[in-house]
């Protein structure tokens, strides 16, 4: 039977703090989903033992690969640029159903 420090849950987190969701990433979670909430960009990290690491991040006694946390926040930052210019594009020109009327 394993020891009960070795088995890890399923779970999931929803963050806009980059370097926890960064810190995350580099511990193995994976991005679930991406949404915007009153302007800010909120990622759904999720996988097994995310609880348990991000646990470890608050409480100050989480390791990381300092290049792989850099590039990790990179890739984040890189995807709230995106999601946040897409709403922009979605409010300017929000996407409408073709007209079925005829003139």
């Amino acid at each position: 039977m394993p020891s009960v420090s070795a088995m890890t849950t399923p779970s999931l987190i929803e963050t806009g703090d980059l370097f926890r969701g960064a810190y995350l990433l580099c511990r193995g979670a994976r991005i679930g989903a991406t949404r915007c909430e009153r302007g800010q960009v909120l990622f759904v990290l999720e996988g097994d033992g995310v609880l348990e690491e991000d646990l470890r991040y608050r409480t100050g006694s989480a390791l990381v690969n300092p290049v792989q946390l850099r590039e990790t926040l990179n890739l984040l930052r890189d995807r709230v640029f995106e999601k946040l210019r897409d709403e922009r594009k979605e409010k300017l020109c929000p996407v409408s159903p073709p007209s079925t009327s005829s003139s």
